[in-house]
């Protein structure tokens, strides 16, 4: 059974997935305005994509802008996000920039999750992962593939890998070739759920995998993507329309 984390007052693991919104502006004042926007509209936690940024020192600049997000955020949670190459987004520094970066968010004590692509970094990213909880922040081990979906049995132990990383939430996004993948990593989810109590996410992307990302609340995917200009990944959908078909399926499993 899953055991519910708590951040800001958000209750991740519990009743209807949380909508989160990616902001992915390329300057400090897109990013701020992308964060005024996301919390004037509802969003529940915001992720930003820091590999969107195209500060050149970003080490100098990093803290001040996260708490120039906090100030507005107040208390919506907010998770730092550095997505690779190699995972689908832009970042293609070493992995000690990586690291480096990681480490400024956490200890800025402004970020409250902290996006940790595990399978990247397999030897050291347990090490990274207790680096960020000594700081006094979350990890999310995640997973990208933007390429296609594994079968089933090998979803499910990418999952069991993760949780091996100490990480305290689980993230899983495919890209599903048809339906039947999507089913496959909504099997996967279901059945890793009965394994661990730590919040799953997890998602099959495009237009193949847009059940995955309103139906969490039945095959256990605590948290949804939602955009509220152009999408972060493809599917996304905006904001309002999230909620909208969040909360109808809701309805739907009370009346059961």
């Amino acid at each position: 059974m899953t055991k519910p984390i708590f951040v800001k007052g958000t209750v991740l693991g519990e009743g209807i997935p949380k909508i989160c919104v990616p902001i992915t502006g390329t300057t400090s004042g897109q990013i701020l305005q992308q964060a005024r926007e996301a919390a004037a509209q509802g969003a529940q936690l915001l992720e930003w994509r820091m590999d969107y940024w195209k500060e050149e020192d970003k080490k100098k600049y990093l803290e001040e802008l996260l708490f120039s997000m906090s100030s507005i955020l107040t208390d919506i949670p907010l998770i730092f996000t550095i997505r690779t190459e190699a995972e689908g987004g832009l970042f293609t520094e070493s992995r000690e920039e990586y690291e480096t970066l990681v480490m400024i968010a956490a200890a800025s004590q402004k970020a409250d999750l902290i996006d940790v692509e595990v399978f990247a970094l397999p030897e050291e990213g347990r090490g990274l992962i207790e680096k960020i909880h000594k700081k006094g922040c979350l990890a999310i081990a995640s997973s990208h593939d933007f390429e296609k979906t594994d079968p089933q049995e090998a979803l499910l132990e990418r999952f069991l890998a993760m949780e091996k990383s100490g990480a305290d939430l689980l993230k899983l996004a495919v890209m599903p070739g048809d339906f039947q993948d999507a089913v496959a990593l909504m099997q996967a989810t279901s059945m890793m759920k009965e394994r661990t109590q730590k919040p799953l996410i997890s998602m099959a992307m495009g237009r193949d995998g847009a059940i995955t990302r309103i139906s969490g609340e039945n095959f256990g995917s605590c948290l949804t993507f939602a955009c509220i200009g152009e999408p972060s990944a493809p599917g996304q959908l905006p904001l309002q329309e999230m909620r909208t078909l969040l909360e109808a399926v809701h309805r739907e499993n009370s009346r059961e």
